[in-house]
């Protein structure tokens, strides 16, 4: 293995720990977290973001990838379309409000 596929590896596994951290999330809530630990599943989430991100400026300052525009029309496109589907979900009643909301 070379640093490029070694990187994207590291990518990959970044990936992988956001969505075993938003998994947890889902199956326990957002301010749980490991049983003796003080950290929430929500600090988990952050904490794996930072680092997939870290591992994503590796990749542009190497010139593996381009340097996403996160500031920019890709991430508005982004928001969106995943707004549209939330409101196609709760219209076909996929999506309810949560309980604190429902009251």
């Amino acid at each position: 293995m070379n640093r490029p596929e070694h990187l994207l590896a590291c990518l990959a596994e970044e990936c992988d720990e956001v969505g075993k951290n938003c998994m947890k999330a889902l199956r326990f809530g957002l301010a749980d977290g490991y049983p003796g630990s003080s950290v929430t599943n929500a600090q988990e989430i952050a904490k794996e973001l930072s680092d997939l991100i870290a591992v994503m400026r590796m990749l542009v300052a190497e010139g593996l990838i381009p340097k996403p525009d996160l500031g920019g029309s890709a991430i508005t496109a982004k928001q969106t379309k995943v707004e549209k589907y939330l409101a196609y979900a709760r219209e076909v009643g996929a999506l309810v409000a949560p309980a604190c909301e429902a009251e």
